[in-house]
């Protein structure tokens, strides 16, 4: 960012939305972008408890999400500001304060920084909650400046902890402003540099027109609790016409006939909407609240001449020679009716003279001028504290554990559900077409995937992002279909090679080209670090696979192509949704540099494909060459509820661990956790693959056999499967060379399954399949310990 407030970006923590009356937030948004800034706009990130007069306002928020481009009353927002609608928690209870902390907050920081805001920025903060100082922490300002425009202690119900969090907030601000010179003196008793001022008046307002009758009054603005709706009823039941123009943000009580409710209107149309009015009203209730604060549209007022009732604000007192402080709604007539006397041209010209000396422009110099010392004094970005990859990992884990849990739970259902309705011969059939497709998979895929998420996450260049992600899928689909047109000519000879008949191959290849085409264009999402885009287009994927299972079954559809078909349109389903994802980032795009990097990263991946492949495939293909499908299912019954749950597990958790542990400091406190929770997490993680076994075979049916010593040794496989798969991982995320102590060891793992299966099962059968899964986990590990790699583990200069 440089040392330079002129480059530097802003970023806007609201407490209003864009779309409610024009305020300050607005109007200094406005102007950072209208002086060259790059502005993000984040909406009111909650302060209250929600009631039900919130519900209309909460329904718009919910509408404005899900639109692509919503409707903006205020018209379209200047060049350079961009606005984003956050989905977050009041920060009012502990359970929602935890929810914001671990998924939402993470989340609405990502969405910032997929937006293009960068470390460094200026952050302009209005409400003083845990929300806004963790969404600081992460976005890690150069500058923050807290704006206190509310009086938020004379709120009926303010917030627990506020003192806390406004004192933390104020003790990470460089600057403080306020409006009021009651807030002003309060802040100023915690803060060393505080700036009173207001956001002035745009010029449109200066209406230069002579005065009425005095019969028409208005007040525009929010309708909410603080306003005083006693003088305007008694103003319109003196005969006077009294409008009332803005939001409804809380229901008025009942009001005369002669009260008129008009629509609220853009910012821009609003001088004109004025110049019928003859009067303008500033009506407030005498309360804590509003001790504090002052009319944000008072130098608006002001600046078109025209006569002003006001409520005794403290913060009005200043203009008390202009305008008619009045108290009791019999003053609001009596000073009403008295306006033909008291109004002079003297008075109307002090009125646009003040305003005149408050215009936005002057008024941003000011403020411009008193944030530049504070933005050169601010220093270097503080360094990120040490744990803090852990906490990211934590976040991020939760987004995919959350989503990606939830889609892999439904595929197990779905698997259990196959087993259950279409038997062990047909099920056996369906996981030998899956385990030819693991090995076909790696062709088009090879270490596409792997590649194309740490090289992303890597870069912070947006630009260079989309080449990389852009050149990654091109290479891919070329790639892809040059191995379509080799499988396809040397079909026969690889059918054979399998044991597979031709029907057999063909839904295999089929399955295996969907799958690698889903994991390849999903894969961009975690180097992007939208782990929460990830979970969502795997839980596309998995909660579609059951839905067309059960449409096939009930229009009849009982073979093995039934499930197969089912996961393929899934697939399909969660690929589109990653294309959508993906789609800033998709252009055309072939770079030479980026082919030679991927591609030599790429390739070495490969091997981890192969060994995860000699894992998923070599016991359901020599169940079915020397025994048959029958074995084969309940080999895949017993495998599901393991060894395929550990492998997700692993995968949710790599996903993470890839994008985190690439940096130094990742690297560093990946291996420390590692190193201290191996051994009881592989016990607990056995003990809770036991539980899954035992459950998963009862809803299996009675055409599965349970055996103890299955679930045993399946379980065994399947924890040392999840431990030598996290040391592998984060070898490969290391570097190059840590790449290939990865492949070597999972190379071991998965040809050590070849070797002891071929032994183990045509003896032993599904016993020895299960033992020699746990026999070349083991063998592992033991290269890991023996040559010293896991303990000895230290980052590499980068």
């Amino acid at each position: 960012m440089g040392d330079s407030l002129d480059k530097a970006q802003v970023v806007i923590l609201s407490s209003i939305e864009w779309e409610a009356s024009w305020q300050r937030h607005q109007v200094f948004a406005s102007q950072w972008a209208a002086d060259g800034h790059e502005v993000f706009f984040v909406e009111n990130t909650g302060f209250r408890d929600v009631n039900l007069g919130d519900l209309r306002r909460l329904s718009r928020k919910l509408l404005r999400l899900a639109a692509p481009k919503p409707a903006r009353r205020h018209g379209p927002p200047p060049a350079g500001l961009k606005i984003l609608n956050p989905l977050v928690l009041p920060p009012t209870k502990a359970p929602f304060r935890r929810l914001n902390s671990l998924l939402l907050i993470p989340r609405l920081a990502e969405q910032l920084k997929a937006l293009g805001l960068r470390p460094g920025a200026l952050a302009v903060a209005y409400l003083p909650t845990t929300t806004t100082l963790e969404l600081l922490d992460l976005l890690q300002p150069r500058l923050t400046l807290y704006d206190c425009v509310d009086n938020f202690y004379g709120l009926p119900s303010p917030p627990e902890g506020l003192a806390r969090t406004e004192a933390a907030l104020l003790k990470r601000s460089g600057l403080v402003l306020t409006t009021s010179k009651t807030l002003y003196d309060e802040k100023s008793r915690a803060h060393a540099n505080v700036l009173e001022i207001h956001h002035g008046v745009s010029p449109e307002f200066f209406l230069d027109e002579s005065a009425g009758r005095y019969h028409k009054l208005c007040y525009f603005g929010t309708l909410w609790r603080a306003i005083d709706y006693a003088p305007l009823g008694a103003l319109a039941q003196a005969g006077y016409e009294v409008s009332l123009l803005g939001p409804v943000k809380e229901p008025p009580p009942p009001l005369p006939r002669g009260v008129i409710f008009k629509d609220p209107i853009s910012y821009t149309r609003l001088p004109k909407a004025l110049s019928d009015s003859d009067v303008l009203l500033l009506p407030y209730v005498k309360d804590e609240y509003n001790r504090g604060v002052i009319p944000a549209k008072i130098y608006e007022c002001l600046a078109t001449g025209k006569p002003i009732l006001a409520s005794p604000l403290p913060s009005l007192e200043a203009f008390r020679d202009l305008l008619y402080i009045v108290d009791e709604p019999a003053d609001w007539v009596k000073a009403a009716r008295g306006l033909e006397k008291s109004e002079s041209a003297a008075k109307r010209q002090a009125r646009v003279e003040l305003a005149g000396r408050h215009t936005h422009a002057q008024v941003f110099a000011r403020l411009r001028q008193r944030v530049l010392p504070a933005w050169a004094g601010a220093g270097p970005l503080a360094p990120i504290p040490e744990g803090q990859s852990l906490k990211a990992f934590a976040r991020g884990f939760s987004w995919i554990g959350l989503l990606y849990g939830c889609a892999k739970v439904s595929t197990l259902a779905t698997q259990v559900a196959a087993g259950r309705w279409l038997g062990p011969s047909a099920y056996g059939k369906a996981n030998v077409v899956i385990a030819a497709a693991a090995y076909l998979q790696i062709l088009p895929m090879i270490g596409f995937p792997l590649a194309i998420s740490k090289f992303v996450s890597a870069e912070a260049d947006e630009e260079e992002r989309g080449r990389i992600i852009s050149t990654t899928l091109t290479c891919f689909a070329l790639w892809a279909a040059a191995w379509l047109l080799v499988l396809l000519a040397s079909h026969a000879a690889l059918a054979g090679a399998l044991g597979l008949d031709r029907r057999l191959f063909d839904v295999s290849l089929v399955f295996a080209f969907m799958t690698a085409f889903y994991i390849v264009v999903s894969s961009p999402l975690l180097g992007l670090r939208r782990f929460d885009q990830r979970g969502f287009a795997e839980t596309i994927y998995g909660l579609s696979a059951p839905i067309l299972l059960a449409v096939f079954v009930i229009k009849g559809w009982t073979g093995y192509g039934a499930i197969i078909a089912a996961f393929c349109l899934a697939l399909a389903a969660g690929s589109a949704y990653s294309l959508g994802a993906l789609r800033k980032h998709l252009r055309p795009a072939f770079d030479a540099r980026v082919v030679r990097l991927v591609g030599r990263y790429a390739a070495l991946a490969t091997l981890n494909l192969l060994s995860l492949a000699c894992i998923l495939g070599p016991a359901r293909l020599i169940l079915h060459r020397s025994n048959s499908p029958i074995e084969v299912g309940i080999f895949s019954a017993y495998f599901t509820s393991t060894a395929q749950i550990s492998l997700a597990l692993l995968y949710m958790l790599t996903a993470v661990l890839v994008p985190l542990a690439s940096s130094a400091q990742g690297q560093l406190e990946t291996w420390r956790a590692f190193k201290r929770g191996s051994i009881p997490g592989w016990l607990a993680a056995w003990a809770l693959f036991i539980a899954t076994a035992s459950l998963a075979m009862k809803l299996f049916g009675r055409q599965y056999p349970f055996h103890w010593e299955w679930v045993l040794l399946f379980s065994a496989a399947a924890s040392l499967i999840l431990l030598e798969g996290l040391a592998a991982c984060l070898y490969a995320a290391r570097d190059f060379r840590g790449l290939c102590i990865s492949v070597t060891g999972s190379l071991l793992a998965g040809l050590g399954n070849i070797a002891l299966g071929l032994y183990c099962i045509p003896r032993w059968g599904i016993t020895g399949a299960a033992a020699a899964l746990v026999g070349a986990q083991l063998l592992a590990l033991a290269v890991y310990a023996t040559a010293g790699l896991v303990e000895e583990a230290k980052p590499l200069p980068r």
